[in-house]
């Protein structure tokens, strides 16, 4: 039986027609990609479901999602609340996507506070990133959830059969960091965990663990960090290359 995956066809900078052109090249014998988008859209030959809103970018989470319940985004996590689909996918407003679960998906029994896992192409293995953003404040117990989290999504999704385990700080010692990450190293080891130690920002490119934790507010500026700074040196490599007639042969 195909697993069937609600799509919000609206959500993302180049929404709908790239997030069409990705649905249509995910679709397989074993994968049911289904739109929630306006009725105008051409779904290429895949189910849709009209929507009769959107939500933007620039939209406050929480009030977006009680103001506007025919949007694309809601309605496609009220689908996966209704048993209607088995997962939902959105490139749009990360923080109406994780009100919207938190009111129609609700958490797992047990589950203090969601976390957003973001899979960095690191140069050893791909490296678990949580919490990438959804908590901007969180208590320690919580980075020992994020852990357990990490380490089942490297598990089930990346196929790695024991992942490693990493606390992000200010440096590898033991004693490095605040009053946080303290706290949760010591939770951390003591937990059924292959927790490894601290790692610092520098080695989240390299590939040093299979899942690093830290808070949200961490996470986010950590991973934006990652993102400014491949842009400016793909950008800067580009100038360069268009700088010169030596340089533009070399590059093409």
């Amino acid at each position: 039986m195909a697993i069937r995956v609600a799509v919000d066809a609206l959500g993302g900078d180049h929404a709908p027609a790239e997030v069409v052109a990705g649905a249509v090249t995910a679709a397989s014998d074993g994968l049911a990609p289904i739109l929630f988008g306006p009725a105008s859209l051409d779904p290429n030959g895949l189910e849709l479901v009209a929507c009769t809103d959107a939500i933007d970018m620039h939209e406050k989470p929480a009030e977006a999602v009680r103001a506007k319940p025919g949007s694309s985004l809601v309605r496609a996590v009220r689908a996966v609340g209704a048993g209607e689909v088995d997962a939902v996918v959105s490139a749009g407003n990360t923080g109406a996507m994780l009100a919207a679960s938190l009111l129609h998906v609700r958490r797992l029994p047990g589950v203090l506070r969601p976390g957003i896992a973001i899979v960095i192409p690191a140069r050893r293995r791909p490296t678990v990133l949580i919490d990438a953003g959804a908590n901007a404040d969180a208590r320690p117990e919580h980075l020992l959830q994020f852990a357990h989290m990490g380490v089942v999504f490297a598990q089930e999704i990346l196929d790695v059969p024991d992942p490693s385990v990493r606390l992000l700080s200010i440096g590898e010692e033991r004693e490095k960091g605040n009053q946080l990450t303290l706290d949760a190293h010591g939770l951390l080891e003591r937990a059924e965990l292959r927790f490894e130690g601290n790692t610092e920002g520098r080695t989240l490119l390299e590939g040093d663990a299979d899942v690093v934790v830290c808070d949200g507010f961490t996470g986010n500026v950590a991973l934006k960090t990652l993102e400014g700074t491949i842009r400016s040196v793909v950008e800067g490599l580009r100038n360069e290359i268009r700088s010169s007639v030596r340089g533009r042969i070399g590059g093409s």
